[in-house]
């Protein structure tokens, strides 16, 4: 995200985000989730470019991480167009050799039963979290931006 000099953020996109952390959403995510949860941190805008993706992890740098939420922005996003989503059980983590400068640890993540989510526009994608299950995002293929909003919940 790039910010320019004078910039002020305009209230459409104040009460968009305010949403993800109102008290009505989250305790919507908790019923789903079975579990009553809390809004963790403010969300993150993702701008993923051709050749951009994400690699496979679990996003369990804190252990009362719950639920993960992305709300996609890309209109008429297709298949080809790469960038899905892809979920699945940890079947294994292999470390990788790490450059020092390295804010976490490289890894090589193995799923099973991997579920592939193509964004489709104005929608929500709830995943759970747990080190149990990893996701990421595959390498965007098309030439447009793969825009979302990315939110993590935590148990109370």
């Amino acid at each position: 995200m790039r910010r320019h000099a004078n910039w002020e953020t305009p209230q459409c996109v104040k009460d968009v985000l305010g949403f993800f952390e109102s008290a009505g959403f989250v305790d919507w995510l908790g019923r789903l989730a079975g579990e009553q949860l809390r809004f963790l941190r403010p969300v993150t805008a993702y701008r993923l470019e051709r050749g951009d993706r994400i690699c496979l992890h679990d996003d369990m740098s804190d252990p009362a991480h719950a639920v993960s939420v992305a709300y996609n922005l890309s209109r008429d996003w297709v298949t080809d167009d790469g960038g899905g989503t892809i979920f699945g059980r940890v079947t294994g983590i292999t470390p990788l050799p790490t450059p020092i400068d390295s804010p976490i640890p490289l890894q090589r993540w193995e799923i099973t039963d991997a579920q592939r989510f193509v964004p489709a526009f104005n929608s929500l994608l709830v995943m759970r979290l747990g080190e149990e299950f990893a996701h990421g995002v595959g390498t965007v293929t098309g030439n447009r931006s793969r825009l979302s909003l990315v939110g993590i919940y935590g148990r109370c």
